[in-house]
């Protein structure tokens, strides 16, 4: 009889949890997305979340449970009851079984699955790549320098003189990214490991001295810094003392508004040649 109210009790819990966790799922409060990885990132992690409900619930009522049910009063000697779960195999075998089949399944879905659907979008010869907007991304400390070498565009900065990433939404962008300093003498023993990371768009990746990294991403989102300051390309690499104002803001805007920008960042860059 106890055992059929605690399942009671533990389906009407997992009930409970579940709905709340479509709730969160639903409005996204934790997190903002806007790339086709983060995208990815945020469907593994609401699908975590969704297998993991029951089985954290059980795990709590079960701490509680026992507290309550087998709760002695200071000064009382009870007599310890028979510990059948210790010795019930049935309830051995299937709480090992099921720990194994919930870990294997974490190993298949989400982590294989993404992995291989993200391998598979870093790919430069995957058909969505081929017209890729590439754009050169230089970490230095500490600042970001970025470049589009198909428009011819050195350095392109706001109206207040901050290197900006704009990009337009819907188009793969193809990241070059490098650590060095184009402004001194190149020694890459001397500079030190980066990060480009992008809260909106699910990314990070190491920039290191010596090496080019390539990273494709497709924004999906038209957003901006102002808008939400989740959109920023910051160093998640402790890179000296001035690591925490080493970001630059990111515009994804459309196609139309793109092109516009790219003029107007000849023009700048003309005038200051």
């Amino acid at each position: 009889m106890e055992s059929i109210l605690f399942g009671i009790v533990w389906i009407i819990l997992s009930a409970i949890g579940e709905w709340a966790g479509r709730i969160l799922i639903n409005h996204n409060p934790l997190y903002y997305t806007a790339s086709n990885i983060g995208v990815m990132v945020e469907q593994a992690f609401d699908f975590i979340l969704v297998v993991l409900i029951p089985i954290f619930a059980f795990v709590v009522l079960t701490f509680i449970w026992t507290m309550v049910r087998f709760h002695v009063k200071k000064g009382e000697k009870p007599e310890l009851p028979q510990h059948w779960a210790r010795s019930n195999r049935w309830f051995v075998g299937i709480w090992v079984l099921g720990s194994i089949v919930v870990n294997v399944l974490f190993v298949l879905h989400p982590t294989t699955s993404a992995t291989e659907q993200f391998f598979a979008m870093e790919q430069p010869s995957a058909p969505q790549n081929r017209h890729a907007l590439v754009v050169d991304v230089t970490a230095r400390q500490w600042e970001w320098i970025f470049s589009y070498p198909q428009y011819g565009l050195v350095q392109t900065v706001n109206q207040n003189g901050q290197d900006l990433l704009e990009v337009p939404v819907g188009r793969p962008v193809e990241l070059v990214l490098r650590s060095y300093d184009p402004y001194h003498t190149y020694d890459q023993y001397v500079d030190v490991i980066h990060s480009f990371w992008v809260p909106s768009w699910g990314v990070k990746e190491d920039v290191i001295p010596g090496e080019t990294r390539i990273l494709y991403i497709t924004p999906t989102k038209i957003t901006s810094f102002a808008q939400n300051p989740m959109s920023r390309v910051q160093c998640a690499e402790v890179c000296g003392p001035g690591h925490p104002w080493m970001e630059a803001p990111l515009n994804v805007v459309s196609a139309s508004q793109f092109q516009n920008w790219i003029a107007q960042e000849k023009a700048l860059q003309s005038n200051q040649g």
